[in-house]
């Protein structure tokens, strides 16, 4: 209790900003997650159905984290309707909002975290992957951490914790299709890091331990493949392999979803609206030309690899979907803010008035671009007759 005491007297403000940051974003997530829609799509509808337990994770282990999480809240909560469907979503909706902010605030600092974490929390796009139930949340966290864990790699190589801990994450993600390619990437490039610490571990126990933590996950994936024959599906492969027209349509089509007109996707999205707003998408091309002008950073290329083969696995049109690129967006956007703050305060050094300009500016753009992203997704969409037709299912 004593040192709690120390710790609160310490770091007290920073407990309360988090204290607010995540009753923030819990009511963000949970404000009518039951009752926007009225009723559940088809795709929730089979998912509240679907078996839990061991049964049905044996059955059928793909999306593994997430099929935990609701065999848990299905299990305790038999009868469970709308809210609860969609309650294990919400979960890692959190989980990719504070990878997301965690891994900004250590590449840009504080400020430029609160500013991109608001952007990314309220876009309509993470809010529908992380309201509905289905396993598109399972893309939208997955990157954050994987690139979350490259950077603690990085930065704490020395804490032994951090070495248990990707490797129980790599081994785990390896259930989500086509996040195979990320973890290999992860790896390729922390190889390095991934050698210097297998000599950190200097008795037997403790690499016995840490190769525990990854093959652990293995048999289980490895019996279901033999099982099912769905190699390809894992690999984040279609059913049927479009042919070369039709995929170069296909690979065209993923920035122009993503920056000028978005999929027909009405239990996802709304109309034919992008993917990202106007502020967002400036944002992150002054970013991109920020990475773009610093390519051989490791960090220009562990985000410029990770955009090529998430691109790739869109365009084939395969289990991976928008989601697994809506971060690397955001991120974009973030050191897009980070730069233009830079330049101004640089050109203003020590004008309070001028750098405060510049700021309020920029505050005033992410609110603009939060609220209407919320009006959006809160108003708009619900109130479309397409999306009422999808969501007609009572349970």
């Amino acid at each position: 209790m004593k040192g709690l005491s120390v710790y609160l007297r310490r770091h007290g403000r920073q407990v309360i900003w988090l204290i607010v940051a995540v009753a923030v974003v819990s009511g963000l997530l949970l404000y009518k997650l039951g009752s926007l829609t009225g009723g559940l799509s088809a795709g929730e509808l089979s998912a509240g159905n679907a078996a839990v337990g061991w049964h049905g994770i044996y059955d059928d282990p793909l999306y593994l984290p997430l099929k935990l999480v609701r065999s848990v809240v299905f299990v305790l909560f038999s009868d469970h309707g709308r809210l609860l469907t969609r309650l294990p979503n919400v979960l890692f909706g959190g989980l990719a909002i504070a990878s997301f902010a965690v891994l900004v605030r250590l590449w840009h600092g504080t400020r430029t975290a609160i500013l991109a974490s608001l952007l990314f929390a309220t876009a309509a796009w993470v809010l529908h992957a992380s309201r509905l139930a289905s396993f598109d949340v399972m893309y939208l966290a997955a990157l954050p951490v994987l690139l979350l864990v490259d950077v603690l790699l990085q930065k704490y190589a020395s804490h032994a914790s951090v070495w248990y801990a990707s490797m129980l994450i790599w081994g785990l993600f390896l259930y989500i299709p086509g996040m195979i390619w990320f973890v290999i990437l992860n790896i390729f490039l922390q190889r390095s890091n991934i050698a210097a610490g297998w000599q950190r571990f200097s008795l037997w126990w403790q690499r016995a331990l840490y190769l525990a933590a990854g093959l652990v996950w293995l048999p289980l994936l490895a019996d279901y493949l033999a099982r099912s024959g769905k190699v390809g599906f894992w690999l984040g492969l279609p059913t049927h392999l479009a042919g070369p027209s039709a995929l170069l349509k296909q690979f065209a089509a993923v920035p122009v979803h993503l920056f000028i007109r978005g999929p027909q996707y009405p239990q996802l999205w709304l109309g034919r609206a992008p993917l990202v707003d106007i502020f967002t998408l400036a944002a992150a091309l002054i970013g991109i030309y920020f990475y773009a002008t610093h390519w051989r950073a490791a960090r220009s290329q562990l985000l410029g690899l990770s955009a090529i083969i998430g691109v790739f696995l869109v365009g084939l049109g395969g289990p991976v979907g928008f989601s697994v690129l809506v971060p690397l967006i955001y991120i974009t956007a973030a050191t897009g803010l980070a730069y233009l703050l830079r330049e101004w305060f640089g050109v203003f050094p020590s004008n309070p008035l001028a750098r405060g300009l510049g700021l309020g500016l920029i505050i005033l753009a992410v609110a603009v671009s939060c609220g209407y992203n919320l009006k959006a997704y809160f108003v708009a969409w619900p109130h479309n007759t397409t999306t009422k037709a999808v969501f007609r299912y009572r349970r």
